[in-house]
């Protein structure tokens, strides 16, 4: 074999050799993050337990589809007013859906013995429960270094349950600032914004 070839041979061992670390090394730097890293809260969750003769109540907690631009697997920055990016290597771990409503069923079911919130997948229709709808528009970070939640809730209150406030629909937008950068700080601030929610929407509760 010529000096030739074996130089050509060479460039193309070294280069396949540069393009497979290339693949490998943006592979290894995905990140995939959880809005709920929380333990299901198993106590008095169970709809058996919750009959008219208990002073318990339950509301079943409804969150409704998210806007389309929530559906990606890749976290979002909105980067000026009416322009989002999407994360390349910055990912959810569980659809945000699912993670946003373990997350909120979490945090309304801590320290509150008189309301027990469920989740849809646990409603009994016998219950003839009250439920809690959620609508979320916003959820995500921004370039002027904020996280943001905003949305409508109301609450349907079942026949037997006495109407202390009225079920309409309320609006809520909470923010926080971001201290640091990158996604991992944004996450721990998106969740600070979950609790937030739940300390509003068991006040009315």
């Amino acid at each position: 074999m010529s000096n030739f070839k074996v130089t050509i041979v060479l460039v193309v061992i070294v280069l396949s050799a540069l393009l497979t670390g290339c693949s490998t090394s943006s592979v290894s730097e995905s990140k995939y993050y959880l809005l709920n890293n929380q333990q299901p809260i198993s106590v008095g969750l169970q709809p058996k337990n919750i009959n008219n003769n208990t002073t318990e109540q339950a509301i079943v907690v409804i969150v409704n589809e998210l806007p389309r631009y929530l559906k990606q697997a890749n976290l979002v920055m909105q980067i000026d007013q009416h322009q989002l990016h999407y994360a390349h290597h910055h990912m959810w771990a569980e659809p945000l859906h699912t993670g946003f409503s373990k997350a909120l069923l979490a945090d309304l079911n801590k320290a509150d013995s008189v309301t027990i919130f469920l989740s849809e997948e646990m409603h009994v229709q016998e219950n003839n429960s009250s439920t809690l709808h959620i609508n979320i528009d916003h959820f995500h970070a921004n370039n002027q270094s904020k996280v943001t939640l905003s949305g409508q809730y109301w609450l349907n209150l079942s026949v037997n349950t006495p109407q202390k406030k009225l079920p309409m629909k309320q609006s809520f937008y909470f923010e926080a600032d971001l201290e640091k950068d990158g996604y991992a700080h944004s996450v721990e601030k998106m969740r600070a914004l979950v609790r937030k929610l739940a300390l509003e929407i068991k006040s009315i509760s």
